[in-house]
């Protein structure tokens, strides 16, 4: 009788003792610091193309000892406002995790959307030890900085043999142009990280070019005869105010 009333006193001290580690762990769970992340709503489905809306969001919060490398692909909480108003790339049940290859923010339009009448687009090198793209967007206006030798613009020294520009004496701005694209980034560098579209870097801006009887604007050749002169070296970027 003794034994089995040692057993069943074995058994309940077990029990309590796996009782009191669950709740200990469960404590601990709870102060553990979480992340949030974007989920869709139970209630709501969307289809490819939808756009995704505030009220379709809610948040999610994971363990930061769970979260691994979903920061690398999903948009946190924090995040929502810029990702709503952009097209989704898949259909969604509700209770699903949103991810960065699921929002089509980094183009709403193609390029030959956004140019009118008589516009074309035109690739520009610049010189990225001077030039900041984070703080310059797509639809700021830009002049660049062409150096001039002798009041002419400056030509690679060593005549027909190449080599490097003969340094400045003075400098022409040419402008202003309307920035289409940055590298490959097409809106601002907030939405296009919340995208998870890694950025590369930014050696080159898209501008908008006129055709006037079917040549280019005159200050638009004007940058092209430098850049074919000194065989498209980057270019120094001013930034314009914008309109009020």
């Amino acid at each position: 009788m003794k034994g089995v009333q040692g057993i069943l006193l074995s058994i309940g001290l077990g029990l309590a003792g796996a009782v009191c580690n669950w709740m200990y762990l469960e404590r601990l769970a709870g102060k553990e610091a979480k992340v949030s992340f974007i989920a869709i709503r139970s209630d709501v489905q969307l289809n490819v193309g939808d756009l995704l809306r505030e009220d379709h969001l809610v948040r999610i919060n994971i363990p930061r000892s769970a979260v691994g490398n979903l920061e690398q692909v999903a948009p946190r909480y924090e995040e929502m406002k810029l990702i709503t108003g952009f097209p989704t790339t898949r259909s969604f049940q509700g209770g699903e995790l949103v991810l960065g290859q699921d929002i089509r923010t980094p183009a709403t339009k193609d390029l030959n959307e956004k140019l009118g009448v008589n516009e074309v687009a035109l690739w520009i090198p610049v010189d990225t030890r001077t030039f900041n793209s984070s703080r310059v967007n797509p639809d700021d206006e830009i002049s660049f900085v062409l150096p001039r030798v002798g009041g002419a613009i400056a030509t690679p020294g060593g005549g027909e043999g190449g080599g490097t520009p003969t340094v400045a004496s003075s400098s022409e701005i040419v402008g202003p142009f309307r920035i289409l694209e940055i590298g490959n980034r097409t809106g601002r560098p907030e939405v296009q990280r919340a995208s998870g579209v890694r950025q590369a870097i930014d050696s080159s801006i898209t501008i908008v070019a006129k055709l006037e009887k079917g040549h280019l604007d005159a200050k638009t050749e004007r940058v092209t005869e430098y850049m074919r002169s000194t065989k498209s070296q980057g270019l120094q970027v001013i930034v314009h105010p914008k309109a009020k």
